[in-house]
């Protein structure tokens, strides 16, 4: 009887505890920017990186981010019937190892996109929780779901300059103050119980306002950038068709590189993907 009363008292603790604010989380500033394209003209090539990146990312864990973004040619009309436009969804990054590095990069390579002016419009998500909601008998959702809305606007022409992520980065003067987002992180969370999207059934409690970005402070180097191209040809190399003529033909060795380079990418801390 005594166990039971004592197991008792635990579960009701424990389901108290699912209800309040805690100061578990690190506080600070959060902030994603798209680092490239920028409004510029570039010369056509096969794959155009979409490179976003990550700061302060100890803050991003129980925000749940998640970044979309969606592009057409406005030159051809912005109904895409024709098929010149293109969206994509990196809806995993919960998954994300954020201790991995600061910043983090996030990128995507797409193929093959034809001369024309490009509007780039995207969207940041993340997770909030409501502090004054303490009851999980209460009805309605802790949980808040926000976003940011962003656009740039880039070219793509003959003559135009030649995709070049690193020196893009580095020239402050092309870089768009409007292409940011940030999140004040109060460093308090809030316990969400039976909530599988949140980990550790957590959410983070943000703070109003939210601050100013500071972009144009980070730079993607010639390692990383190699790092990027190294995951885009894996991923060619590791497909059942339209692989690349100079691809390894041992389909062991192949496999130990394509690992190999997960892991480089991981030690860079970033997270790539091709359509």
């Amino acid at each position: 009887m005594h166990f039971k009363s004592r197991a008792a008292w635990s579960l009701l603790v424990s389901l108290i505890s699912l209800g309040t604010v805690s100061n578990a989380a690190d506080s600070g500033v959060l902030e994603v920017d798209l680092l490239f394209p920028r409004n510029e003209t570039y010369a056509p090539t096969e794959w155009m990186p979409f490179v976003f990146a990550v700061q302060n990312t100890k803050l991003a864990k129980y925000l749940v981010p998640k970044i979309n973004y969606e592009g057409w040619n406005v030159s051809v009309g912005a109904n895409n019937s024709n098929g010149a436009g293109f969206s994509y969804s990196h809806d995993n990054l919960q998954w994300a190892n954020w201790s991995s590095e600061d910043p983090y990069f996030v990128h995507h390579f797409h193929a093959d996109l034809p001369e024309g002016i490009w509007r780039l419009d995207w969207e940041f998500w993340y997770s909030s929780c409501n502090e004054d909601w303490t009851d999980f008998t209460s009805v309605g959702d802790p949980v808040n779901r926000n976003r940011t809305l962003h656009s740039v606007t880039f070219t793509i022409k003959e003559g135009g300059q030649v995709v070049d992520v690193v020196a893009a980065t580095a020239d402050d003067k092309t870089c768009s103050k409007e292409n940011a987002a940030a999140v004040n992180v109060t460093g308090k969370t809030q316990g969400v119980p039976s909530r599988l999207d949140m980990p550790d059934n957590t959410c983070a409690v943000v703070g109003s306002p939210q601050p100013t970005p500071t972009p144009c402070q980070v730079k993607v180097d010639s390692a990383v950038a190699a790092s990027m191209t190294a995951s885009l040809r894996a991923e060619l190399c590791n497909r059942t068709a339209d692989r690349p003529d100079d691809c390894p033909k041992d389909n062991a060795a192949q496999g130990l590189a394509v690992a190999g380079l997960a892991c480089l990418a991981a030690g860079v801390g970033m997270l790539g993907f091709l359509a």
